[in-house]
């Protein structure tokens, strides 16, 4: 029975725990996404992903701030010459269709290969790389600089991030996160440890219930004659 091929691969995104990637790593895989090539510190990618219509995109200038207000529904922000980037690049490039790319590293997305084997439930880029690591027989997958932690458009895509996660682990891949990654971290195991928010949950508890008396004192400090009040 032959032993099963090692594949690491390291799923990169933007947030802060990004500056932690091992780059001097050969066995790693590196696979990053979107616009994080107008970032300084990534110094190395193996597979690139954008797997937003090309057709959706709001191009910004660098120098110009992007306003809410500013972006159509349904678009995506990317910096100016995002698109012509991804053309010139030699290390394949990941988008929904390949032809639309124009370019000799394009590679249309699996993604009904993916459906196929693990499902539609996919909420994100990130967790779309994760099915297509999983497909590869990804055996040791790291993830570096996606915490979901912060707007609510990302937060609701973390149960999907951490269930993907936990698929993985199910299938025997080593997950790695990286120190600070709020992924897979919980405050405490529950009724097994006690939780860190008790004692600020009874400081408000006890608080209301404070305020609860001053305004019953106060209501009845109205009806009392005056040659009753103190």
């Amino acid at each position: 029975m032959s032993e099963q091929v090692e594949r690491r691969i390291l799923i990169a995104g933007t947030a802060p725990t990004r500056t932690l990637i091992p780059f001097d790593d050969p066995t790693l895989e590196i696979w990053a996404l979107n616009d994080m090539h107008v970032l300084t510190d990534l110094k190395r990618a193996d597979r690139w992903f954008d797997l937003h219509p090309l057709d959706k995109m709001y191009f910004r200038q660098s120098e110009q701030p992007v306003y809410q207000g500013d972006i159509p529904p349904g678009f995506f922000v990317r910096p100016a010459g995002h698109v012509e980037w991804l053309r010139k690049q030699t290390i394949p490039v990941y988008v929904q269709d390949a032809a639309a790319l124009g370019s000799p590293s394009a590679v249309t997305f699996p993604k009904e290969a993916i459906e196929a084997k693990f499902g539609k439930h996919f909420a994100s880029s990130p967790a779309w790389m994760i099915g297509l690591a999983l497909l590869e027989g990804v055996t040791e997958l790291h993830i570096y600089g996606i915490h979901l932690a912060t707007e609510w458009e990302y937060v609701k895509q973390k149960p999907n991030m951490t269930f993907l996660l936990g698929l993985a682990a199910g299938l025997g891949v080593k997950v790695v996160l990286p120190k600070g990654c709020p992924l897979l971290v919980e405050s405490h195991q529950y009724a097994f440890e006690e939780d860190p928010d008790t004692p600020k949950v009874a400081l408000k508890r006890t608080m209301a219930r404070l305020q609860q008396e001053a305004a019953l004192v106060a209501k009845l400090a109205k009806t009392r004659k005056w040659y009753q009040r103190p």
